[in-house]
């Protein structure tokens, strides 16, 4: 186990919120000089600690909607499942793959402008492991609400949240502008003279763009990724089926939602179940522990099942077939 003492939580927590913050400027809110703060930053990421710095982009707003494949595999090898897992991961549509033990056994999610594509993705999917598939389902992102890490610092009472999805439109954006998401999107602290040198224009010219692309809703937020087996936690996914459902009553579960320190996301969806909530916690009991809790408190949910996210393939906010 890593330990973290109360800075490194601090400098995580505020990362969380805003990894492209300045040092000047996250520095004051830690408490600790800058020198001191980008030593622990970089022996965090030199650590494993910090997998990743990347931009959260809204799909919604760059004409694509987000379909989630969920299976469970039968008659495969060790080695045929890395073989699947790696064809999802280079599908140009591909926005997340992950392993799991549970209720599936991976889930990949794909960016695309509408149903009709989708459909062809599944076909070629389904010709070409469909007799290494027991059971599939399809579930449709509506909205997908995005939690700041609230369990880094128990103390803060409340926190960020972020929603990508809802209406599809197609805002109209040129090359230069999917270059730069593109960049924020691997790398969220790019330095604004290094985008402007891979965008053959100005450093001044990438600050107002992105600036714009802030204000028009399609830079959502910067996070960072974490290695959550070096911190011992567990990312768990419950897929919940609600009765009687109706805007007021999900409403009182979003709340909760958004306040609770171990829920990192959560999904309304449509398809099988009618709703997803996304989890870090310390140990399964208390990821159970807490779905009982939300049980008692909500007469609507009606059940749950759930899996621990083993393994993630990384997180791609902007795959290619959006911007080729």
């Amino acid at each position: 186990m890593y330990i973290l003492d109360n800075k490194d939580s601090k400098i995580l927590y505020e990362l969380d919120l805003n990894s492209r913050q300045r040092l000047t400027s996250l520095s004051k809110k830690v408490g600790i000089s800058k020198q001191s703060l980008n030593y622990r930053i970089n022996k965090l990421v030199k650590d494993g600690v910090i997998t990743r710095f990347y931009t959260e982009l809204n799909y919604g707003n760059i004409n694509a909607q987000v379909f989630k494949l969920h299976l469970q595999l039968e008659n495969t090898t060790p080695v045929l499942e890395e073989k699947i897992y790696e064809y999802f991961q280079q599908l140009e549509c591909s926005t997340w793959v992950a392993s799991c033990s549970g209720k599936w056994d991976m889930i990949c999610g794909v960016a695309v402008s509408d149903t009709i594509s989708y459909n062809k993705i599944l076909a070629e999917i389904m010709d070409k492991f469909s007799k290494y598939i027991h059971n599939k389902e399809i579930i449709t992102n509506i909205y997908l609400n995005v939690c700041n890490r609230k369990w880094l610092l128990p103390e803060k009472k409340t926190g960020r949240v972020t929603i990508t999805g809802g209406k599809v439109v197609n805002l109209k954006l040129d090359s230069t502008d999917f270059k730069i998401l593109r960049i924020l999107s691997n790398n969220s602290r790019e330095k604004l003279i290094n985008i402007a040198s891979a965008c053959k224009t100005k450093p001044s010219v990438i600050k107002y763009r992105i600036k714009n692309l802030e204000k028009i809703g399609i830079i959502n937020a910067y996070r960072i990724g974490l290695n959550l087996n070096l911190l011992e936690k567990e990312f768990c996914k419950a897929f919940v089926y609600l009765h009687q459902k109706t805007t007021e009553k999900e409403k009182m579960l979003i709340d909760f939602c958004k306040t609770h320190p171990n829920i990192t996301a959560f999904i309304q969806c449509i398809g099988s179940w009618d709703f997803e909530i996304e989890f870090e916690v310390d140990h399964i009991e208390q990821f159970h522990s807490i779905m009982k809790e939300i049980r008692n408190k909500f007469d609507f949910v009606k059940s749950y099942e759930s899996v621990i996210i083993t393994r993630e393939f990384g997180v791609r906010y902007i795959p290619a077939s959006i911007y080729s």
